[in-house]
């Protein structure tokens, strides 16, 4: 129910009074309507002027990157061959051209061991004791044991003396409480455990701290043939690197070691693998490859038998090659940044082919048709947003009104056919191809564009980049310059006209609002009183139908 509304009204006087409150409002409300009619158009402007702003924005953004010395110093690589080798190129880098020969390519340091049938078969055999059960005595004399651990000064000596008639749980519980085999900290250098492999019962001796960063090979004398210390084996990946330990137990197979070697935390860069090379009967092998190419990743094994492969017989590892005949080497194919200045080499293959320097103006191109794009896109919004007709049947423009914005694209227009009298052969982008269309669009001859960048490189800089000892301002920064007013928040032309909508916008909506509680007043007051004229009118209606009443009894008494 709208204000100054009554659902009872007329209902005493039988007249349609609710009818009459509404259109008196109504008329009222004429005003308020004109006023929220102008609100929303003057809303709908300021969209278009946000619109209009953005475009501004992006020539600035534009016109900045034209006016940036180091967007005209981009490089591009030539290579003439780029199955031998690729380039990549820093900003700035001189222009150049070199032969490139390269006569090997890096290599990864690799070994290889002796094929086996089974990737299972074992790598280091457990001992065949025919000892079934290690309650079983297995000593018949007394006999001295001698271990020791590790190497040089870190070594360490173990003795006892095993009785007779010890079995091997006792010998693995001596060994274990030996007084040599104990540290400060109570546990023990050296584990002995009692294992039932396929052979028999056998004794496994593994160093108890397991740390393959230290050497920690256990050695045994006594000749006792139920006794099987780990296998320890040593790799370095690069002779300046530290040398890695690897305790492998009896029984390990080719398999297992692979991740016994991977898994290590202290992996010192190599990568082992079991391969099947597709020999007839021995097919599987284990392989230990260096991560990273080059001699100063070279694999130095102790303690295996394997074959060297990369790197056998003395063969440098290295990348070797020559640039303009001199020669020189490096541990990696890729990202050679040392020899070319401001070029960056990647080696591909053995062979021989040209690398160049040449200048890339592509994102100058891009920036310049980006500008000239946007212009057009700014242009033709301009034009439909205030366009204006003769026939009252038609709506104008939205901004058929803003005479600062339906300037502003001829403005630029203009702005973007400056001259530049640098005292080369190209002073305006006219020279680089832009022309003045009859629809007022421009457009850019690519053609004379590509020609101009090919034959005058030196001159297109000078357009957009100016010469500041000479005074001279490119281009590029009086195109940034005057887009930069443009768009300032306070004085450029679309934020000027949006601030004044807006105050405008602001105005008005406390206007309609102060109307609106003025009217409301008013018709609260008026239905009132409509109320009270509706009770005055039922009232008299009732008095004239008893009066109507009275004299028709009187008319009918008079007649009998």
């Amino acid at each position: 129910m709208a204000l100054g509304s009554i659902t009872s009204l007329g209902v005493g006087s039988g007249l349609d009074l609710q009818t009459t409150l509404d259109s008196l409002r109504e008329v009222d409300e004429t005003s308020i309507n004109l006023k929220k009619t102008s609100q929303s158009r003057l809303e709908e402007q300021v969209v278009a002027f946000d619109s209009i702003n953005v475009k501004l924005i992006e020539m600035k953004s534009s016109a900045l990157s034209l006016s940036l010395k180091s967007n005209f110093l981009e490089r591009s690589p030539e290579v003439s061959d780029g199955e031998i080798a690729s380039a990549t190129v820093q900003s700035g880098a001189a222009i150049t051209s070199h032969a490139l020969e390269v006569k090997q390519l890096a290599l990864k340091s690799s070994w290889q061991s002796e094929g086996v049938a089974e990737g299972v078969t074992p790598i280091y055999a457990a001992p065949a004791t025919g000892i079934s059960d290690s309650e079983t005595s297995v000593i018949s004399v007394d006999t001295p044991l001698f271990l020791t651990l590790a190497q040089g000064d870190d070594q360490v000596s173990i003795s006892l003396d095993l009785g007779t008639g010890a079995s091997l749980d006792t010998i693995a519980q001596a060994i274990n409480q030996a007084g040599d085999n104990q540290t400060q900290d109570g546990s023990t250098r050296v584990t002995a455990t009692v294992v039932e492999g396929d052979g028999g019962h056998y004794i496994r001796l593994a160093a108890t701290d397991g740390q393959s960063d230290t050497n920690n090979q256990i050695q045994v004398s006594g000749g006792l043939d139920f006794l099987s210390p780990d296998l320890t084996f040593s790799y370095r990946a690069g002779a300046a690197n530290d040398e890695v330990f690897v305790a492998v137990p009896a029984g390990t197979s080719y398999q297992e070691m692979v991740s016994i070697i991977n898994e290590d935390d202290a992996n010192g860069g190599i990568t082992a693998a079991l391969i099947d090379d597709g020999t007839d009967e021995t097919p599987w092998r284990l392989t230990l490859t260096s991560n990273e190419s080059g001699e100063g990743n070279r694999i130095f094994l102790g303690g295996i038998e394997m074959t060297e492969l990369k790197g056998a017989d003395g063969e440098s590892l290295n990348a070797r090659f020559t640039v303009d005949g001199i020669e020189y080497q490096r541990q990696t194919n890729g990202e050679i940044e040392d020899v070319i200045q401001g070029v960056s080499l990647d080696l591909k293959k053995v062979g021989e082919t040209q690398v160049g320097v040449t200048a890339s103006y592509d994102k100058v191109k891009e920036y310049l048709t980006a500008l000239i794009d946007t212009y057009n896109e700014l242009a033709t919004e301009i034009g439909e947003e205030s366009s204006y007709s003769e026939d009252v049947n038609e709506d104008n423009g939205l901004l058929a009104d803003v005479l600062s914005v339906k300037r502003l694209d001829s403005q630029i227009g203009d702005l973007l056919g400056t001259t530049v009298q640098t005292g080369e052969s190209i002073a305006s982008l006219y020279d680089l191809g832009m022309t003045i269309n009859r629809d007022g669009s421009i457009s850019l001859d690519e053609t004379v564009l590509e020609d101009a960048f090919s034959a005058f490189p030196e001159a297109v800089s000078a357009l957009f980049l100016g010469d500041a000892e000479q005074g001279i301002t490119g281009l590029g920064d009086v195109l940034n310059d005057r887009f930069k007013a443009l768009t300032d928040g306070t004085s450029g032309t679309a934020n000027v006209e949006k601030n004044s909508a807006q105050e405008r916008i602001d105005r008005l909506t406390q206007s309609i609002e102060d109307a609106e509680e003025r009217l409301n007043t008013k018709y609260d007051l008026l239905a009132k009183q409509f109320v009270n004229l509706d009770a005055v009118i039922g009232k008299l209606n009732s008095q004239s139908t008893a009066l109507e009443s009275l004299i028709e009894s009187f008319n009918t008494a008079a007649q009998d």
